[in-house]
């Protein structure tokens, strides 16, 4: 049977229809598998590329790290050439110390040799004896010891030591082969004036005997000898001064060491323990000491080094200090200075210088008129009327063995400036007397002595007859309470305020500040069972510019003693808080201070101070 056409055509159709769709499936399974293998090549794609980041990570901390070691290896290198040179240099210098030592050997071996030497040499030599003391040439007094100090030294060891006395054997030491050795011994001097030579000489183990070695002294009554030089002094003071002694003065002679053992006795006798803490507290209200400061010893030293001399207004003493030397130059000029108070004594009766009755105001002028006065007489004996040589002069003015003053650093200023006050502005007010009436001015003086050191210091003010206006305090048992003691109410005056305010203020400052003094009273009070001091004053002044000037600056002093800021304080009072509290009060004329242990103490004290009852 035949097909038609048409169902041909149909049947390639369909099976073109077949194939495309065969194609079709094929070609969307290929696509199938290539979108697979497309996403398999994304994922390895992202994984080469996590691998080349971290290949390239590695890789840049692999570069960094040859850099680093191509750096640690340059530096190794350079420091490999350092140290090559390090290590010639150190070739070099020991090398150069090798030299050295063989250097220092062989001068080691030299002076072993020269030592030997030398050894040899000493056991050859003979001792060396000598005399220590006394000095040859030097003149001492008679019947009295004289203290001789031998010395003796020999290698090879001594045998014996003798001293001879004018020729004649004295006496002998056996010695048991000491090398070095030292005798001290008194030789008691006989009554009869006269030269004396001694001498010694030394043995040594070996027979050897030293070379004799001699000093000569004078022996002289000494004191004959300074007692006619005295009566001199004294004649040619007494011309000077115009006044002859009413009684005779008979000095009394001590050593030094006796004079210590006076000084000693008398300040046990005018001071009790408690009086001498007393006074150490009483100082201590104006920063002058510590509460703890031994002032007996302090004032024991003071007065007792250097002196050779002095007048003793209670005994009527006059006490020369004396070692059996012939009086010198320094001395005559000492004993002419003393015998002046011993003529003050007698003609105008130095009795205000011990006289409780008086404040120390009035007993320090008076002291400071009278070694003023000594002081004047002293320098006419030592320049005016020919009595020393030139070179004599010259001695008391730059003595050889001059005393070393810097042991006084040791001590407070207060003290030391206490003492000094009255040679050194005494003077200033006696020549000032005497250049305007001789010494007829200074017995006008001694009729109407200073009362205060304001006249000391400012004798246009003793001429005035500017007398210390007396001030009141009112006493503070009341205020204060039970518990507190009165160590003292005394004056302080113009001198003293100089010294409390030189302390933080400057010089010229404490000057101004104080010159126009008038008057003044403090009291200071102590509690034991707190340790606890209240210091409280009154000052007045000669006008009101000298009041203001004062009120100007006082603060100043307790600001830089505390290092505190003024606390303004209901009244008008100013205060500093430090270890104490110090309040300042300027009330008309009068200037008022208070130093307690607490503010309220303080201002309670300022307003006893300023009742008007005070």
């Amino acid at each position: 049977m035949k097909s038609s056409p048409s169902l041909a055509t149909v049947l390639i159709l369909i099976m073109l229809l077949m194939v495309v769709a065969a194609g079709f499936v094929f070609l969307f399974q290929a696509e199938l598998r290539f979108r697979d293998h497309l996403r398999i090549l994304s994922a390895e794609n992202e994984t080469l590329r996590g691998e080349r980041a971290n290949i390239e990570l590695e890789l840049s901390g692999a570069v960094a790290t040859r850099d680093a070691l191509a750096a640690g290896l340059a530096a190794a290198e350079g420091d490999t050439r350092l140290l090559e040179g390090q290590l010639v240099e150190s070739q070099q210098t020991v090398e150069q110390l090798t030299g050295q030592v063989a250097t220092l050997t062989a001068e080691v071996d030299d002076l072993a040799a020269d030592l030997v030497e030398l050894e040899g040499a000493a056991q050859s030599r003979p001792p060396v004896a000598e005399i220590v003391t006394p000095e040859d040439g030097g003149t001492f007094p008679v019947s009295r010891p004289i203290e001789i100090v031998l010395v003796a030294g020999d290698v090879a060891g001594l045998a014996s030591l003798t001293l001879e006395v004018n020729g004649r054997r004295f006496i002998t030491y056996t010695l048991d082969g000491e090398k070095l050795y030292a005798r001290t011994l008194d030789w008691n001097a006989p009554a009869q004036e006269g030269e004396v030579s001694f001498t010694v000489s030394a043995v040594n183990i070996n027979g050897a005997k030293s070379v004799p070695q001699s000093v000569t002294i004078t022996l002289a009554d000494t004191e004959a000898r300074n007692a006619a030089t005295r009566a001199i002094v004294e004649a040619n003071v007494s011309e000077m001064r115009g006044l002859e002694p009413l009684t005779p003065i008979a000095p009394v002679v001590l050593t030094r060491d006796e004079l210590r053992e006076r000084l000693a006795a008398d300040f046990a006798t005018d001071t009790t323990p408690q009086e001498a803490r007393f006074e150490v507290l009483e100082l201590s209200a104006f920063d002058f000491l510590g509460r703890d400061f031994d002032l007996y010893s302090a004032l024991l030293a003071l007065q007792s080094e250097g002196i050779l001399g002095f007048y003793d207004p209670d005994t009527a003493e006059f006490v020369v200090i004396s070692d059996g030397a012939l009086l010198d130059p320094s001395a005559q000029l000492t004993h002419a200075h003393e015998f002046v108070h011993a003529l003050q004594d007698q003609h105008f009766n130095l009795d205000a210088l011990t006289d409780d009755a008086l404040d120390t105001e009035a007993r320090a002028a008076v002291r400071a008129l009278a070694e003023g006065e000594a002081e004047l007489v002293q320098s006419f004996y030592l320049f005016e009327d020919g009595f020393f040589t030139d070179e004599e002069v010259e001695s008391i003015l730059n003595p050889p063995d001059q005393a070393d003053v810097d042991f006084l650093r040791e001590f407070p200023p207060v003290l030391v400036n206490d003492l000094a006050f009255a040679y050194t502005s005494g003077v200033e007010f006696v020549v000032d007397l005497y250049k305007e009436g001789g010494f007829e001015a200074i017995d006008a003086a001694w009729a109407n002595p200073p009362a205060s050191t304001e006249h000391i210091l400012h004798p246009d003010r003793y001429r005035a007859g500017d007398l210390p206006q007396i001030v009141a305090l009112a006493p503070l048992t009341d205020t204060l309470g039970a518990g507190w003691t009165l160590l003292n109410e005394n004056v302080l005056g113009e001198f003293y305020l100089r010294e409390y305010l030189d302390q933080q203020l400057t010089t010229p400052v404490s000057a101004r500040a104080a010159a126009g003094w008038g008057g003044d009273r403090y009291a200071v009070y102590w509690n034991e069972g707190e340790e606890a001091l209240v210091m409280a004053m009154r000052l007045v002044w000669d006008s009101p510019e000298d009041a203001a000037e004062f009120a100007r600056a006082y603060p100043d002093y307790p600001a830089a003693l505390t290092g505190s800021e003024a606390s303004a304080q209901p009244g008008g009072s100013t205060c500093w808080t430090g270890d104490d509290v110090i309040c300042f009060l300027q009330l008309d004329g009068d200037s008022l201070i208070a130093r307690a242990p607490d503010m309220p103490t303080a201002l309670a004290i300022l307003a006893t101070l300023s009742a008007p009852h005070s």
